[in-house]
């Protein structure tokens, strides 16, 4: 499943280089200019503060409207630019919930981190290690947000609920899109910031949502089977016949000129 997850990804993202590198631009225009607005609003505080906070709301509503377009290639769909507008106008509040949670949850820890471990005593250490912890796991969760919303749960308390719950189901694999996540966030100074970047990265993530959710199907067709047993015996070959055909195999030839196929 895997490895044709890394094949159906990078297609995906090479099919739709100039939307993804779109996205990227637009989200490095809008960062950008609110750090502009920061730094001349930085002779006050308070409202330098508001604006960065207005500026990650806004970044949030931004992630989860391209969340919604990528989720449309993982499905080999198109999409125009009203399409664009459209799903920014109906997640602009799930959006902005997501990013006050997680700065929310960023306040919490930097006041708490430092706090416990100020105790100096072993109550402190272990609070303190408890909670970075339980932020970690809290982070690795969230990271199924986007996807989940996108494909699955329109129901925002839900959604944060099946983010748990497919994170401690998929523990390893959660492990490896981090580790592959990085890996294309290393990439993408090499690539001038225009590709993979944050669209890449929800692209791979819906991918493989999807993917993944060939499993809960399967097992949901078979409740015959102990479910002990029936994790271990996924037909992956199988689930992912269809996506194999649609995906094909292209030569660096068919890569570099298409037209030529």
């Amino acid at each position: 499943m895997i490895g044709f997850f890394l094949k159906k990804n990078f297609f995906d993202s090479w099919d739709h280089f100039l939307p993804l590198a779109g996205f990227n631009i637009v989200l490095i225009l809008i960062v950008f200019l609110f750090f502009i607005l920061v730094y001349a609003l930085s002779s006050i505080p308070l409202l330098a503060f508001c604006t960065l906070g207005a500026g990650c709301l806004v970044f949030g509503v931004l992630l989860l409207t391209i969340s919604n377009m990528t989720a449309q290639i993982a499905d080999y769909k198109s999409f125009s630019i009203k399409d664009i507008m459209e799903e920014m106008c109906q997640v602009w509040l799930h959006g902005s919930l997501f990013a006050g949670l997680e700065l929310l949850s960023f306040a919490l820890i930097s006041i708490t981190i430092p706090y416990y471990f100020a105790l100096k005593n072993f109550l402190g250490f272990f609070l303190g290690i408890s909670v970075i912890w339980i932020f970690i796991i809290i982070q690795l969760s969230l990271l199924w947000f986007f996807p989940i919303r996108s494909r699955l749960e329109s129901n925002f308390r839900k959604c944060l609920k099946k983010c748990f719950i497919i994170f401690f189901d998929n523990t390893g694999f959660t492990l490896f899109m981090v580790i592959y996540s990085l890996i294309l966030i290393g990439l993408t100074p090499f690539l001038a910031f225009l590709m993979p970047g944050f669209s890449g990265l929800l692209l791979a993530w819906n991918n493989a949502f999807k993917l993944r959710m060939y499993k809960y199907d399967w097992l949901e067709q078979h409740p015959e089977i102990p479910l002990k047993i029936a994790r271990k015996q996924i037909p992956w070959d199988e689930l992912l016949a269809e996506d194999r055909e649609t995906v094909g195999t292209r030569s660096i030839k068919n890569l570099i000129f298409p037209w030529k196929d």
